[in-house]
């Protein structure tokens, strides 16, 4: 798992620290876009949104390409420190926070960003350099800093993730009604953005949107717990490792706990719950940051995966297929005669980050029968024995009927 990027929460310099204020007074909903040259399409990289996060190449004066993060869980712009040479004299240093790990950074005078050959729009004055290799994790290759919301801010951006595509709107004439569902952003406090609904269907703090989070996102103890709790399942409520956001379900969600040392940091993203690129993917998204709203149309139920894990998948697939019906034909298979017949619901995998793919649930329909036959199995290796986990009954609405012992 993959978790958020780049939060910049503390800054230990009193001029920088003014930049920034700079950054947050500049009210969103006071920019002009017809003011803007907006930028044109930008074609996605192909694994934005299926386990990668999504690349945009920003181009400095000089005419270098930068591979940058868009990543609207940080702040500010942020740079790989091999560019320090290139951008003058160090103005102060101040500190970084990532999933509470902390290093410090320096403040040096913005250059000039474009995209496409346009000049990106940009708050304050400053950008940040960091040590990639410091993150909590940095196994993305070639990627040299991530595009924050003091750019991000001034522009309508929509994220098409079926067709690979990146747009940058005219918020001001756009028609939205094909958009999807609105939902209303809130400062969080330092530029990014939130809003008061969660995926795992607790009370309380809202979530975060974090385009630089390639995961489902992260949750708070209190929420995760609530979230991984099936002893209630028959009251109708979400468990892991589904979530429903706003009505519409999502399967297959690989959250993050925060433990209690990284919410003691000064990282003030971990004070709330997050939902990353893996969720949003799902979705035609719009950031309407200058209206200060999301939307979502909800596109597909499952994550989006590539090329290559699609063929993993499916091999994995029929490969635990052909074992749960052997375990049909010797009468072994909880809750399922030898002689009944049915067919496939669906399938996921529940660990997709494995090597080899080691645990999967099917849904199985019986002929005749309206409710849904579910089965867990795992393997210690790719070419490992399946092994029955775990099965349970569930009615036509996803409520919990009974579960099997297992053999």
């Amino acid at each position: 798992m993959i978790p958020v990027r780049g939060k910049l929460t503390s800054i230990r310099s009193a001029s920088v620290a003014v930049a920034i204020g700079m950054i947050f007074l500049c009210s969103c909903a006071t920019q002009n876009s017809t003011c803007l040259r907006l930028p044109a399409d930008v074609t996605m990289n192909k694994d934005a949104g299926r386990g990668g996060v999504l690349m945009v190449a920003v181009r400095l004066a000089s005419g270098e390409k930068l591979p940058l993060v868009l990543d609207t869980g940080s702040p500010l712009t942020v740079l790989d420190k091999s560019l320090e040479p290139k951008l003058g004299r160090r103005l102060h240093a101040g500190t970084l926070w990532n999933f509470g790990v902390e290093q410090g950074v320096g403040a040096y005078a913005a250059p000039k960003l474009y995209l496409g050959g346009v000049p990106l729009q940009m708050s304050g004055t400053n950008v940040i350099t960091f040590d990639r290799n410091k993150l909590a994790d940095h196994d993305w290759p070639s990627f040299m800093g991530f595009l924050g919301m003091d750019v991000l801010h001034h522009y309508c951006i929509q994220l098409d993730f079926a067709a690979g595509k990146m747009r940058f709107l005219d918020d001001e004439h756009a028609d939205t009604k094909n958009w999807g569902k609105p939902f209303p952003l809130t400062d969080i406090g330092d530029g990014c953005f939130s809003i008061k609904d969660n995926l795992a269907g607790g009370e309380g703090l809202g979530s975060e949107i974090d385009t630089g989070c390639s995961s489902s996102g992260w949750l708070r103890p209190e929420l995760f717990q609530q979230w991984t709790n099936r002893t209630s399942a028959a009251d109708g409520g979400i468990h892991s490792p589904d979530g429903v956001l706003a009505g519409e379900t999502y399967h297959n969600l690989d959250f993050r706990l925060l433990d209690a040392k990284t919410i003691a940091s000064d990282d003030l993203h971990t004070k709330m719950n997050g939902i990353g690129l893996r969720v949003l993917a799902q979705n035609l998204v719009t950031l309407d940051f200058p209206n200060r709203t999301m939307y979502l149309k909800h596109t597909s139920d499952w994550p989006l995966v590539d090329k290559k894990t699609t063929a993993m998948v499916m091999t994995m697939a029929k490969s635990a297929l052909k074992f749960l019906i052997q375990l049909q034909r010797k009468g072994q298979l909880p809750g399922w005669a030898k002689k009944v017949h049915g067919r496939t619901r669906d399938f996921h995998c529940n660990h997709d980050d494995s090597p080899y793919l080691d645990s999967a649930t099917l849904s199985i329909l019986k002929n005749g029968d309206s409710s849904v036959y579910h089965y867990t199995v795992i393997r210690t290796s790719k070419r490992g024995v399946w092994t029955l986990q775990k099965a349970w009954q569930t009615d036509a609405k996803g409520r919990e009927l009974q579960e099997y012992a297992v053999p």
